[in-house]
């Protein structure tokens, strides 16, 4: 499927993942958007595998793109440009969420998003690979039910807000 709205910095940044073999699943609004679902989002969120391998591998790329630690995301001044090198397998493996800003864009990594304690391997069952919104990549995507199960598990008013408008504020009958 083309993209007519392609956005160079996600592209970039996820190309950059993939060249680098970083086993991954992209969730929140990246996921919705790649589903045709309308909400609106500046950063791609994925939850990388756990394994050291795949972490130093991570590690490597992040250590390539200048990155920021956001810490408020409505205000890009409070940034803290983090040392050449700082990223490690240890040192990714030691926090579940990061906010990061990159040369290529705001990139928000989670290890265990809300409603998948075990993250990527929970994740990765139900993914497909899809091309991503606004890029020409593909890459494995959440399963829409499970980003919205995050998203429902999360309950922040963002989140309720996307799903009391599509309709899905309560979980679907099993």
């Amino acid at each position: 499927m083309a993209q007519l709205n392609l956005d160079p910095g996600r592209e970039a940044l996820l190309r950059v993942l993939t060249d680098a073999d970083v086993a991954f699943v992209v969730i929140g609004g990246a996921a919705l958007q790649s589903y045709d679902q309308t909400h609106h989002t500046d950063d791609i969120d994925v939850t990388p595998e756990h394994s050291q391998a795949n972490l130093s591998r991570l590690a490597a790329v992040l250590n390539r793109l200048d990155c920021r630690l956001v810490i408020d995301p409505a205000d890009d001044s409070q940034d803290v440009p983090l040392p050449t090198g700082y990223f490690t397998a240890q040192s990714l493996a030691r926090h579940s969420i990061w906010n990061l800003q990159t040369v290529h864009g705001k990139l928000d990594l989670t290890f265990h998003p809300s409603g998948f304690p075990d993250g990527y391997a929970q994740l990765r069952r139900r993914a497909e690979p899809r091309e991503v919104a606004q890029t020409l990549v593909t890459v494995r995507i959440a399963a829409l039910e499970d980003v919205e199960h995050s998203k429902r598990t999360a309950n922040r008013p963002k989140d309720r807000d996307y799903l009391t408008r599509v309709g899905r504020l309560q979980a679907p009958p099993s």
